[in-house]
């Protein structure tokens, strides 16, 4: 009943969440942002997404939004800082949000379920680099356990 209790309180609170490949094998994923944008929205008919380019490298990266379970959304940013890497954010999500659609690319984009590593901003922001692994089985409890788990030891930091 505690953890259950944990896992709410964690879901209250909203992060940002960059999904990307193992740092040590950035182009694992072999994404592009064509790609990413096809797999959404063959996805996820009714998503949105919008080209723009990138202030900081001036290459493109796509603003999306998605209706990950019905009456949730997540938006974020799909970007390709270097050729074949990616850096999927998912911007003020809870991690309920966040596993859904970690859940997806997990299932739907990234070539073997052993490659999605994340992290937050509010981690990257207090200097811990460390790589979170999204489990490579389970389903959405496992996911959404691991993303709560991050959430609460940054929150109660």
């Amino acid at each position: 009943m505690r953890e259950q209790q944990e896992l709410s309180e964690a879901d209250d609170i909203r992060f940002t969440f960059l999904f990307h490949p193992p740092v040590d094998d950035a182009a694992a994923w072999q994404m592009t942002v064509d790609g990413f944008v096809h797999a959404l929205t063959a996805a996820f008919p009714e998503a949105f997404t919008k080209y723009r380019t990138s202030g900081l490298r001036g290459n493109s990266v796509v603003d999306f939004e998605v209706e990950v379970q019905p009456e949730m959304w997540v938006e974020g940013v799909a970007s390709t800082p270097v050729e074949n890497s990616a850096v999927i954010t998912v911007a003020s999500a809870t991690a309920t949000e966040a596993a859904h659609f970690a859940l997806w690319l997990r299932n739907s984009l990234v070539p073997r379920p052993d490659l999605i590593r994340f992290s937050s901003e509010r981690a990257l922001d207090s200097g811990d680099a460390t790589e979170w692994l999204i489990p490579a089985g389970g389903g959405f409890e496992e996911v959404q356990t691991i993303l709560a788990e991050h959430v609460e030891a940054l929150d109660s930091e």
